[in-house]
């Protein structure tokens, strides 16, 4: 545990770089840019909001437990498309120059 302490103070000026600008050659990134990312990110959001309704409305005509368990798993599916398009979103259009 101590290491891991040393080895995290010692690799501290390091996160900084994480942050540091882009070159001025690459400029800003254009409106159009980040209303497409921004879509991309919608429409994931969107995405994921619906797979419960369309889950709880497909199992309908299913016993108790079967209908619990499609919710279940479309409520899973939903919070794996949100972080999808987090991902997605910060891959593609936040962390690029």
């Amino acid at each position: 545990m101590k290491r891991c302490a040393a080895l995290a103070c010692a690799l501290w000026p390091t996160l900084a770089l994480a942050t540091t600008q882009c070159p001025p050659e690459f400029g800003e990134k254009s409106t159009a840019f980040w209303v497409l990312g921004l879509a991309v990110l919608a429409l994931f959001v969107l995405l994921g909001l619906a797979l419960p309704v369309v889950a709880a409305r497909w199992a309908l005509g299913r016993g108790g437990w079967a209908r619990a368990a499609w919710i279940l798993v479309a409520c899973v599916a939903m919070l794996g498309c949100w972080i999808a398009g987090l991902w997605i979103f910060g891959v593609y259009f936040v962390m690029v120059c």
